[in-house]
């Protein structure tokens, strides 16, 4: 490790240096829980207390992401002379560092790599997130796949008043994020950094490229990149995703939808309804962190649709409840989702079908008793009559 650098920051052994940045400067170090990564902010003026609380609420939205593609925010202090922000380690190249190793992607590697961050996107952005420095660089290559880092970051930094840099990368930057302080940035401009993103990975090209930010920007408001090397489907998506209006982009669940083959809502209204086949439900006993382990694997068959698909294990905070449907085939009160924590007691539905998580950590389905539908027949009968009675005596 040079000479000068923090041999801990915090409760953290720094083991040496993994880059530096405009916004900071990331160590690797060793925590309880293993290797993290650090970013410590070049912040030394951040003094005033009302914007470090903004920054630790910003921190504690973004650590809220779920961690399937995406490298998890563990801890942040705000305390200090230096604001530092502490995620869970990958290990791995950049896409950016990739890239320019080996070259371009291509075919599935380069689709694997377009549905993967998407899928982070759209964890991130169900977490009431934005990135808003979405680009290769935050693209880490670990051993499990691609996974997004420094989410939210950009939005924590902005509370920080001391921060003189721009936020964001200029080259990969929506319209609305360089049109002047009073544009809005929100969701849309992230799917605008996705295309750029997966643009260079099919490339090895800057999106909006020159000499100068100014040149950049000029750029970004009024050029095009040409995405006709690109095959499809990613062609057309990645056109679409690049439009200079934010309202003509697709949402991050409408791009992951596109993705993997899901038709659109129109289309799916002509299709048949699902029919339920008969589906077995594991049982739940021993603790396993997300993405490893046993868990209760969920599908609804149906047909003329894919069948909606879902898996849930058991973690620290209860029960995780992971979506194989790109968040269309699974619903906790109403709202589809990707990625949500289930407690004893809680129900959700898949396709057609509703669970039910029991104490003991068993998934039921949730049948309406014949007594019940019975009940309710008799009521709707007793108002028929009482309805028919007032018509009667007020006639």
């Amino acid at each position: 490790m040079n000479t000068g650098e923090p041999r801990r920051i915090g409760p953290y052994e720094v083991l040496g240096r993994l880059g530096a940045g405009g916004q900071g400067t990331v160590y690797l170090a060793q925590g309880e829980a293993g290797r993290v990564a650090i970013k410590v902010i070049h912040a030394q003026g951040a003094a005033d207390p009302r914007a470090r609380r903004r920054f630790a609420d910003e921190v504690a939205i973004a650590s809220r992401v779920p961690r399937a593609y995406t490298a998890m925010i563990i801890d942040a202090a705000t305390d200090g002379e230096q604001p530092y922000i502490v995620s869970e380690y990958v290990a791995g190249p950049s896409l950016q560092e990739l890239v320019d190793t080996h070259g371009p992607l291509s075919g599935a590697a380069l689709e694997r790599l377009a549905t993967y961050t998407a899928t982070a996107l759209a964890a991130i952005h169900g977490a009431g997130v934005i990135h808003r420095d979405l680009k290769p660089a935050n693209v880490i290559i670990g051993p499990d796949g691609p996974r997004v880092v420094d989410f939210g970051i950009a939005r924590a930094l902005e509370a920080t008043a001391a921060i003189t840099t721009a936020v964001g990368t200029p080259g990969y930057l929506a319209p609305e994020q360089v049109g002047g302080v009073d544009a809005e940035v929100g969701p849309p401009a992230d799917v605008h950094a996705w295309a750029g993103t997966v643009y260079f990975a099919a490339t090895g090209k800057v999106p909006f490229a020159g000499s100068n930010v100014a040149v950049i920007i000029n750029r970004v408001l009024t050029k095009t990149p040409d995405v006709g090397v690109i095959s499809e489907p990613l062609r057309s998506l990645i056109a679409d995703c690049l439009a200079k209006d934010p309202a003509r982009r697709p949402t991050s669940m409408e791009l992951l939808g596109r993705l993997v083959g899901h038709q659109s809502q129109t289309a799916r209204a002509t299709v048949p309804h699902t029919r339920i086949s008969p589906t077995t439900l594991g049982t739940l006993k021993e603790t396993t962190t997300l993405g490893s382990g046993p868990a209760a694997d969920i599908v609804i068959h149906g047909e003329g649709i894919a069948p909606a698909h879902a898996t849930v294990r058991k973690v620290s905070a209860g029960y995780r409840l992971h979506d194989h449907s790109s968040g269309l085939g699974t619903f906790v009160d109403g709202r589809p989702v990707l990625y949500a924590t289930l407690r004893p007691g809680d129900r959700f539905t898949i396709g057609t079908a509703v669970l039910h998580l029991t104490e003991a950590g068993e998934l039921e389905r949730v049948r309406l008793s014949r007594m019940s539908a019975r009940w309710w027949l008799l009521l709707f009968l007793i108002a028929a009559v009482a309805l028919t009675v007032i018509v009667v005596v007020m006639g």
